[in-house]
């Protein structure tokens, strides 16, 4: 922190902060605009002043959770040095386990990972680069794991249906990823290795020029799969990536400035057996290579277990390394770019995305899958401002489909080993406009911006979704953000199916709807020169949140459908940072969760999260040293209401019951630093320190009341403790 100046109360002496009157040019349309602008070309007829020098004691610490930047609509920042601090690799890692944002693991065999936002099911943030949302349902599943991290200014997060004017399908909020334009010539290697066969080697390089800069980002990493009881069976998936990547920054393109990026991601990741022989798993149909007598309560025979039904053992399990493998390979090539020019006091954004997302996988005992999918995205807007008013209207065009191939390895089903086409195929087609008027009252003490947006989707018609934004400046350290609107999304099946489709019969798309989500949230900001304390109230209540259901005994049909009910989450949270001295920072935040849906309408179809989490975080540097410990505390997770045991019980592999509430838990995480000197940094984690992992107190695996398994009973870690040490050189 920067002691004895005066700071915004948003975003107290942060990397990233902005004066107020510079908002509206920030060209992060990942947020509904704010503040106007000086207009440009305007003369200044001040007369030059003497600024007061300002004394900076020690190094300013990057862990400032609990201040926001200075937007209307309540956004929080991680910048690059916290992003450097946490010692993540790619997106999921950095937002884990921070105040009202998470991951969700929805597979223990695949490991499936979506960023919650307010606890609110993944599918239901929209992940954003520059501000263009190019990611779907499908890239989602698997690709964000593979959002690497290099060469980023900034994290924005926003939490709320229609915090984007340009993402209205974020039913809880966007994620946006904003590019750093570099000043100088820059190159950094990052070399890391750890437990479990981990590997990593980053590269960020950048070259500037007069009126441009060029960057180059490539990242290789390795991880074993990871079994911790004994079954044999995975519960941490191994993978092996490669991303590369080229931005291109040109300050003066006919008056445009020009910010593009081209982006390329190859992995591969098996679940299920350990290992990294892909073709000899495939090849592994029978036998029984695993142990079901191991972990808590098992079954008492190694090669089957309990019926719950009635009290014996089922045939023995023969269907081989393959028949629990998850086995998925993913390419994906896109490219992001927009371009920006003042025209006096108005001005003009283009932009555009685009991406091919290829996806094969073997999923075990149920089918292979090969997927492909392309979206586009155009958008044209223009702000200006009319009077008093600063007005932003624009224009976009979204396209995604998904095309795919599946052969169903599953014998009961009617489809078993016929090559069916398209059985998850969509194609979505998305004009629409927005409209958006910005203006301020009570002498610049309330801002406020109102917005309304309308779609038309080839499926579902035409969507409107209103948004209404108010900041009231109680004082310079103490503002109040208000929000009321809604957002939409349309369902694309992948995500809703899993793959259960690929052995259904037929597939009854007839009774979908757009889901669609309205949000009401209030935030309370304070900021000085030593705090910045933000406590929040949601309300979130999705309705026509989409099922796939198996309608055999009626249609004989496989259904995707909306909930019967709504789903509502309200939610309070608290989180600040205290500098405490120069060069030590304290963060405490505190959430609390209330959830309304009948589980009956729902089926199954949700994960299970906590009703509370609290959350530590110091942050301590101390000259070339800097160390960082992070704590969290997950509550209780109503395990019988999420996962639905009276439509659907659960059982343990002996046949006992699951439990119907998890219990809370600590995951501690460790990091330090030593800065040698401008060149090499060393670096050393310690990730879950007290090594809790969910498979040692209740397995993954569960069986339904006929004795059928599955391997999605999840609550908590499916990785026990990791040690991880690297070196950094940069130049």
């Amino acid at each position: 922190m920067i002691f004895g100046s005066r700071i915004c109360a948003a975003a107290p002496a942060m990397a990233f902060a902005l004066p107020l009157l510079a908002v509206a040019a920030d060209p992060n349309p990942a947020v509904a605009q704010a503040s106007p602008g000086t207009p440009a070309g305007a003369s200044d007829n001040t007369k030059t002043k003497t600024l007061q020098s300002i004394v900076v004691t020690g190094r300013p610490s990057a862990t400032q959770q609990g201040a926001l930047r200075d937007d209307i609509v309540t956004t929080e920042t991680i910048n690059a040095q916290e992003i450097e601090k946490s010692g993540a690799t790619n997106l999921v890692e950095l937002m884990s386990h921070r105040p009202g944002i998470d991951v969700q693991v929805e597979c223990s065999v695949c490991n499936v990972r979506n960023i919650t936002l307010n606890n609110l099911p993944g599918r239901f943030t929209t992940l954003m680069l520059d501000g263009v949302p190019i990611f779907s349902s499908v890239s989602n599943a698997y690709g964000l794991d593979m959002v690497g991290l290099n060469g980023l200014e900034r994290v924005d997060i926003s939490r709320g249906a229609g915090t984007s004017l340009i993402a209205p399908e974020s039913l809880a909020g966007t994620v946006n990823l904003v590019t750093k334009r570099p000043l100088h010539d820059a190159a950094e290697f990052d070399l890391a290795g750890g437990s479990f066969g981990y590997q990593r080697e980053a590269l960020y390089a950048a070259k500037t020029f007069t009126g441009g800069a060029v960057t180059l980002t490539g990242t290789l990493q390795k991880h074993d799969s990871v079994e911790g009881v004994g079954t044999g069976i995975s519960q941490y998936t191994g993978y092996d990536r490669q991303l590369a990547g080229v931005g291109l920054f040109l300050d003066d393109v006919g008056g445009f400035k020009v910010k593009a990026r081209l982006d390329h991601i190859d992995e591969k990741r098996m679940g299920g057996p350990l290992g990294t022989d892909y073709n000899n798993v495939i090849a592994s149909t029978s036998g029984n290579p695993f142990d079901f007598s191991k972990g808590p309560n098992a079954s008492p025979d190694a090669n089957s277990w309990i019926n719950p039904s009635d009290g014996t053992l089922v045939s023995p399990y023969s269907d081989g390394r393959f028949g629990v493998a998850q086995i998925i390979f993913t390419k994906r090539d896109q490219f992001v770019g927009t371009a920006e020019r003042q025209f006096g006091d108005a001005r003009l954004r283009l932009a555009a995305g685009y991406a091919e997302h290829k996806q094969d996988s073997w999923y075990g005992g149920d089918a292979d899958y090969f997927g492909r999918q392309k979206q586009y995205y155009l958008e044209s807007s223009v702000q200006a401002p009319i009077g008093a008013t600063r007005v932003t209207a624009g224009l976009t065009y979204r396209y995604e489909d998904l095309h795919s191939r599946s052969i169903s390895e599953d014998p009961s089903s009617p489809t078993f080993g016929i090559e069916r086409t398209d059985a998850d195929a969509y194609a979505y087609r998305t004009p629409g406009g927005f409209l958006q008027a910005y203006r301020t009252f009570f002498d610049q003490r309330l801002e406020a911006n109102a917005s309304l947006r309308y779609d038309h989707n080839n499926v579902y018609g035409g969507i409107t979704t209103p948004r209404l934004n108010l900041l009231w400046h109680h004082s310079d350290a103490l503002s109040s953000r208000f929000a009321v609107g809604q957002g939409f999304r349309l369902p694309t099946s992948f995500f809703e199916l899993e793959h259960a489709i690929l052995s259904a019969p037929a597939v009854d798309r007839s009774q979908a709807k757009a889901e669609k989500s309205d949000n009401l949230s209030y935030a309370l900001n304070y900021a000085d020169d030593r705090f910045a304390v933000t406590s929040s109230i949601n309300h979130t209540r999705i309705n026509n949140l989409a099922l796939f259901v198996d309608d055999t005994a009626n249609s004989g049909n496989f259904l995707l459908k909306p909930a019967a009910s709504a789903y509502t989450i309200n939610n309070v949270d608290l989180v600040g940072t205290w500098q405490i001295t120069p060069r030590d920072a304290l963060t405490v935040g505190l959430e609390r969760y209330q959830y309304q849906f009948n589980a009956t309408d729902f089926q199954g179809s949700l994960f299970a999260r906590p009703d509370y989490r609290l959350t530590l975080a110091l942050d301590h540097d101390s000259g070339p040293w800097d160390f960082n410990a992070r704590a969290t505390y997950s509550g209780p997770q109503n395990l019988a209401k999420f996962y639905d045991y009276a439509g659907n019980p659960r059982y343990n592999l002996d046949g006992t019951p699951k439990p119907d509430q998890s219990p809370g838990f600590w995951v501690v995480d460790l990091r330090t630093s030593y800065q040698w000197n401008k060149t090499v940094q060393t670096y050393f984690e310690i990730n879950n320190v007290f090594n809790y992992q969910q498979g040692k107190k209740d397995s993954f695996l569960w069986l339904d009341g006929t004795g059928a398994l599955d391997v999605t009973h999840i609550w908590g870690p499916n990785i026990g403790r990791t040690l991880v040490a690297g070196v950094k050189l940069s130049f």
